[in-house]
């Protein structure tokens, strides 16, 4: 069945201007006789979460700090699968492939600039409701002024309400920390923290830090405080990664309980350190959604009921974009982003109401962040499946090889980032080491 839609242009809300809002204000943009965007952003520019700040509580208006980035921070994705399809100017902004996230925001500003999206975006707005006002319940169909956005200006504090037809969440989802609970954690004598609020590596000079969670985040930070602390202990359930770690960087089994300073492993050993550090990822949070939307979350990481793991099954012209847990964002974004925008224009033919909850039940799908080496890779998967069923232009092949390559280097290498991703003269990628950094 098609989706329904109104013949007159449709006024589409995104919540978000940072990777994905842009991604979707610049996407309707490119329909215009048929999508009016109008986005909201707390921040006084674009950027979301690549904003930078010293600050971890909150901002000047008493919101809390979204973003998570530090100071020293590199990207661990070659900025040539992190530019958009059809914005490579990335590219040209710096030799290396993996960029510093200053060079990311100044990414997003120069393709806000480029596709002139600024008149779409209501800066330093905080949406604090989005509500269904529909009264039309039969949810294969929508119908102009299908959803009320009640947004606050954070400099005058007047409300205000906007009507609109569709809805794009792109509000990112790494800024509530996932703590998980560890028998007697209240007694530890140290310093509790979560990497959320980890700015700099000098913080821990001489200290014996414990991170909790070896994906990206845990390896990098315990990489760069090892140049300070005395010790680093990377504590994680997957085997041992057989990477080229600094000499004070241990990696130990998971903890299960704490008396004071001293830690219990998984494998009954002991160790006592001065800092506990969380990296354990992030929960979800859309605190502006309210229940007549008909979401629930799922443990930590599942949003139900959720087809092709986006677009709200009992609202669908609700989509929430950059859920899967996958590392190659900018392209997986605009493949969700293409497919809903098909489905407002009536172009997708969808399976049963029953056959879309059935599916909104399987585990959402993510990139493994073990040892193993892939292989396939389920982020090209992912896309291709969306353009497939979504009636759009799929990535060029050279993306699947592009992805290869980096999944293979990343869990390879603890000195990833001293390869660069090039084009051979016959069009096919490889990573190529730095002569000097």
């Amino acid at each position: 069945m098609l989706y329904n839609v109104a013949e007159a242009k449709q006024r589409v809300c995104v919540i978000g201007a940072g990777m994905s809002g842009l991604a979707a204000i610049k996407l309707l943009r490119d329909y215009p006789h048929d999508f009016e965007p109008i986005a909201f952003d707390k921040n006084a520019d674009v950027g979301g979460m690549w904003i930078y700040t010293n600050s971890t509580d909150v901002d000047e208006h008493g919101i809390p700090i979204i973003s998570s980035l530090y100071r020293e921070l590199r990207v661990n994705l070659p900025k040539e699968l992190m530019a958009y399809p059809d914005y490579q100017d990335f590219i040209g902004q710096e030799d290396r492939s993996y960029v510093s996230h200053e060079m990311v925001l100044e990414y997003l500003r120069n393709y806000t600039e480029h596709f002139n999206l600024r008149e779409n975006i209501k800066f330093e707005t905080f949406v604090e409701k989005v509500i269904p006002i529909s009264d039309n319940n039969n949810w294969q169909t929508t119908k102009q002024q299908n959803w009320s956005i009640m947004s606050r200006n954070l400099d005058t504090n007047e409300t205000d309400e906007t009507i609109c037809d569709a809805v794009m969440i792109c509000n990112g989802h790494f800024f509530k920390p996932h703590i998980p609970k560890i028998p007697g954690i209240e007694s530890f004598s140290g310093r509790i923290l979560h990497s959320h609020t980890y700015r700099h590596p000098e913080e821990f000079k001489d200290k014996i830090v414990v991170l909790l969670g070896a994906s990206a985040s845990g390896m990098d930070i315990g990489i760069q405080i090892s140049s300070y602390a005395k010790t680093v202990y990377l504590s994680h359930r997957h085997d041992k990664y057989k990477l080229d770690f600094p000499k004070n960087l241990i990696q130990v089994r998971g903890i299960v309980a704490a008396n004071g300073s001293e830690l219990t492993l998984q494998d009954g050993s002991k160790i006592t350190v001065d800092v506990f550090m969380f990296c354990t990822g992030y929960l979800y949070e859309f605190a502006f959604l309210d229940e007549s939307s008909n979401l629930f979350f799922e443990k930590r990481k599942h949003v139900r009921p959720l087809y092709k793991d986006f677009i709200n099954v009992e609202h669908l012209s609700m989509a929430l974009i950059g859920l899967p847990d996958f590392y190659v964002k900018g392209v997986y974004y605009y493949s969700q982003i293409k497919f809903f925008r098909n489905l407002l224009l009536g172009k997708i033919k969808l399976p049963s109401y029953e056959i879309m909850m059935e599916e909104s039940k399987r585990p959402p799908p993510k990139t493994p962040r073990g040892n193993e080496n892939l292989t396939h890779d389920p982020e090209w998967d992912y896309c291709a499946d969306l353009a497939k069923q979504g009636r759009f232009e799929p990535l060029p092949a050279l993306y699947e090889k592009s992805m290869e390559l980096y999944h293979y280097i990343f869990r390879n290498f603890a000195d990833f980032r001293k390869f660069d991703l090039k084009l051979l003269e016959n069009g096919k990628p490889i990573f190529v080491r730095r002569q000097k950094e």
